[in-house]
């Protein structure tokens, strides 16, 4: 009776691995996709690319439809960066604030929109942003962004990040 016992235990724990493992099929392998809302569609993309993929933050922004980096609107994001942000963040170093070369590796696109657009009520109310707050222990001023503003410095962060 033992001996059945541990074979069906040995048996069960084998297909157990064997159905989570293995080779995929092509149909099976993820597929890149160009834009956040079909990241949001496919957990296991949006799982893997930002570190805190289930935070869109506190703001206007419900949906932000991300394709490829628009150098134009890059440049005029670079201008405001180095006009309004600047004086706190770096790109590599830590600052009065944290680097913000891999921002975008890190949040989603509409939270960092929702962040440029709404930063007092997000650095009160977000957590992720609160132990920044902690951590640093400056609170970040309201920047006083239009939609397109804030827009053209997420484009800018998007085209510096490694």
């Amino acid at each position: 009776m033992k001996l059945l016992v541990t074979s069906v235990f040995i048996i069960s724990i084998t297909f157990g691995y064997l159905s989570c493992s293995g080779n995929k099929s092509e149909e099976n392998k993820q597929k890149p996709v160009n834009n956040v809302e079909a990241a949001q569609n496919n957990k296991l993309f949006s799982m893997s690319k930002y570190e805190f993929p289930n935070d869109n933050g506190i703001g206007p922004i419900k949906e932000l439809s991300i394709e490829a980096i628009d150098q134009n609107l890059a440049i005029q994001g670079r201008k405001i960066f180095n006009s309004q942000c600047i004086a706190c963040h770096q790109l590599d170093a830590r600052s009065v604030g944290p680097p913000l070369r891999n921002v975008t590796k890190k949040y989603t696109p509409v939270f960092i929109m929702n962040y440029l657009l709404n930063t007092t009520e997000m650095q009160r109310k977000d957590p992720l942003l609160q132990k920044l707050v902690n951590e640093y222990k400056v609170i970040m001023p309201d920047q006083q962004l239009t939609r397109d503003g804030a827009r053209a410095v997420l484009e800018y962060l998007r085209s510096i990040g490694k």
